[in-house]
């Protein structure tokens, strides 16, 4: 496998670093951090190049915050100049990496997404008669940071880059654990950092390095024509129930090595007839798309309380029908006329 040296010259360059700083802006120029930030960008990001380059940068101290739609998670907001790092970072290491992961991974990747996932699950879904749905639980919180090292370091060879990522690791992690490798003594433990903030954007692109050797496991090793993957959601298509049972089986142990497990009462063996639960649409069969009932449901109590805050004068009305025109786009990808009347009537 060929590992790509002589990065951090990209990574570290004024250029790549304003440009980081563009996307890192983008729809946040009306919040506070990003209007601060923006107020004196070009002084941050020449201030950010001289501390990558003299190797005197330090991420800040995130801030937490939970959100409860659609479960309750924690989020970590990193500093603003950090997130500049971090779309700097992903800009270089994207291309080397994209070439790598399977088409069908559809999270957190250029031209793919929520709708293009849900229509490949369709595509599957007419043309096999069974699905084993699967979560991985708790996803962001298990991942081991030293297994993430190393599959990185398996590509990218440039240490400088490397230090940069052991940064942005260190600066968060949800539990360390002790673990004794095979074959030691008493003495030989090491300390295993756990865990990805939820919120980055390396976050997310790491989330798909340390799964992408799983996928092409699943592809490759045990056959699976039909499979896809969103985030730690996953989806195995197969002509009968003993053989999704046996590739299920497999998926567990493997994933077992990587100190991840799939949630018990997330895996469930199912008729694609009787429709498959997949990035928030509900496909079958013959054809059929329907929006997830929960996210209906979200919906209509949201759009509820947000025209009682409109009626009171406490909400801009832009902001309402944004939220609407927002939903209306996800609900029109499905056969969705009378819920989205339903939902949207008086």
């Amino acid at each position: 496998m060929k590992r790509h040296k002589r990065l951090w010259e990209k990574v570290a360059s004024l250029e790549n670093l304003a440009a980081a700083a563009c996307e890192a802006l983008r729809g946040k120029r009306g919040k506070r951090a990003g209007a601060e930030f923006f107020g004196k960008w070009e002084t941050e990001v020449i201030a950010l190049e001289r501390e990558l380059q003299e190797g005197s940068y330090q991420p800040g101290a995130y801030h937490y915050f939970t959100i409860h739609e659609p479960k309750e998670r924690v989020v970590a907001a990193a500093p603003f100049r950090d997130r500049v790092v971090h779309h700097a970072l992903v800009r270089v290491l994207e291309p080397i990496f994209e070439p790598r992961f399977i088409e069908d991974s559809y999270a957190c990747r250029p031209g793919r997404g929520t709708h293009a996932g849900m229509r490949r699950a369709l595509h599957f879904a007419r043309r096999h008669p069974f699905a084993l749905k699967c979560d991985i639980r708790r996803y962001f919180p298990s991942i081991d940071q030293g297994l993430l090292r190393e599959k990185i370091a398996r590509v990218v060879g440039d240490e400088r880059v490397l230090a940069l990522i052991d940064l942005i690791l260190a600066s968060h992690f949800e539990r360390t654990e002790q673990v004794w490798p095979a074959g030691g003594d008493l003495f030989a433990v090491e300390e295993r950092r756990r865990g990805l903030p939820i919120g980055n954007l390396t976050s997310q692109f790491f989330a798909n390095i340390f799964l992408d050797r799983f996928d092409h496991f699943v592809k490759q090793e045990l056959g699976v024509k039909g499979y896809l993957r969103y985030v730690d959601d996953f989806l195995l298509f197969g002509g009968s129930r003993g053989e999704l049972k046996a590739w299920g089986a497999a998926c567990r142990e493997f994933l077992a090595a990587e100190r991840l497990e799939i949630h018990p009462d997330k895996y469930r063996l199912i008729p694609t007839a009787d429709g498959v639960d997949f990035c928030g649409y509900v496909v079958r069969a013959d054809g059929r798309v329907r929006v997830r009932s929960a996210n209906a449901r979200r919906f209509r109590r949201k759009f509820r309380w947000m025209r009682r805050e409109v009626r009171m004068g406490w909400l801009d009305p832009a902001e309402l029908t944004a939220s609407v025109r927002a939903w209306v786009a996800h609900a029109e990808h499905a056969q969705s006329w009378g819920l989205r009347r339903a939902v949207l009537g008086p």
